[in-house]
């Protein structure tokens, strides 16, 4: 019985499932990624992610390469056609659904820490540029009309901000008190 060989889902539709590609580019590659079910930020995320892939393929023997640079053509091997090849599954996803376990609870918190921390000096940044608009509409009252709205921006993102930072910090602490009771 044959030794069964999990790969990345999306290299799976790829190379084997969908579209059983042979002969081919880092660019059909991507296009074909981004025609399935994935998503990505942009094409060139997209392109970096495939050719990474590709690397890590060829540097295993399951593919080999012609050509150099952007002519560079990747082709299926032997060893990679005598594979028995299934989809990865992500045991990531899983954990996330459903109750928190500890550890993923501590990584998602430590994500919100970030996030806050990050909201956080956006607002400071954020309240200088409020502070410096009232010193210029004291300054410059002649110019009032055409400083008026850039302050009143200001304030309407410091708002926002600062109502992201109340929402994670609440969310944080229903959580960690979830945890707690767990």
């Amino acid at each position: 019985m044959n030794k069964v060989t999990r790969i990345n889902p999306d290299m799976f539709n790829l190379l084997i499932e969908e579209n059983g590609m042979d002969n081919f580019s880092v660019i059909e590659a991507r296009d074909a990624l981004l025609n399935g079910t994935s998503t990505f930020p942009s094409r060139d995320d997209a392109r970096k992610y495939v050719y990474r892939q590709l690397l890590s393929f060829e540097e295993k023997g399951l593919l080999s390469v012609t050509g150099t640079r952007r002519d560079k053509i990747f082709h299926q091997t032997n060893k990679f056609k005598s594979l028995t090849i299934e989809p990865r599954t992500s045991r990531k996803r899983k954990a996330t659904y459903g109750p928190m376990t500890g550890q993923v609870l501590d990584s998602s918190i430590n994500i919100l820490e970030q996030e806050k921390k990050q909201h956080e000096g956006e607002l400071a940044i954020t309240l200088g540029e409020i502070e410096e608009y009232q010193s210029l509409l004291i300054r410059f009252p002649n110019s009032k009309q055409d400083i008026q709205p850039l302050f009143n921006i200001a304030r309407e993102r410091s708002a926002k901000l600062l109502g992201r930072i109340n929402a994670l910090t609440n969310w944080m602490k229903v959580a960690q008190s979830k945890s707690l009771q767990c």
